[in-house]
């Protein structure tokens, strides 16, 4: 299993949503509104920006399919777009089951 962090503009969040409800077997995803700064092409100061963080845990198999995903439904070309983060899970439990790991993610 693999958790999906992505940091999103505001403004694109929805046509990712549309876009991961629209697939097979959709993914459960969180959402939380954050605020950050990044590296910026030019030596400016750094900003705080809004973005919304997107996170998913999904079997491994799917990891590429759903970057896909978020990167053409959220990407404008512009410096800020965001980033995506991918990392090991090594362990999930459902609390109201006892089921865990694969069978907790579908």
């Amino acid at each position: 299993m693999k958790e999906i962090k992505a940091f999103i503009r505001i403004n694109m969040i929805d046509y990712v949503i549309d876009a991961l409800e629209s697939m097979d077997d959709a993914p459960g995803i969180s959402l939380s509104e954050v605020r950050g700064w990044g590296h910026a092409e030019e030596k400016e100061a750094a900003q705080l920006v809004q973005r919304i963080k997107l996170e998913t845990v999904v079997p491994t198999y799917r990891v590429d399919e759903i970057i896909s995903v978020i990167v053409e439904k959220g990407q404008t070309g512009n410096y800020g777009d965001g980033k995506i983060f991918v990392s090991n899970v090594e362990k999930a439990v459902r609390i109201r089951t006892g089921e865990t790991d694969d069978d907790v993610i579908r």
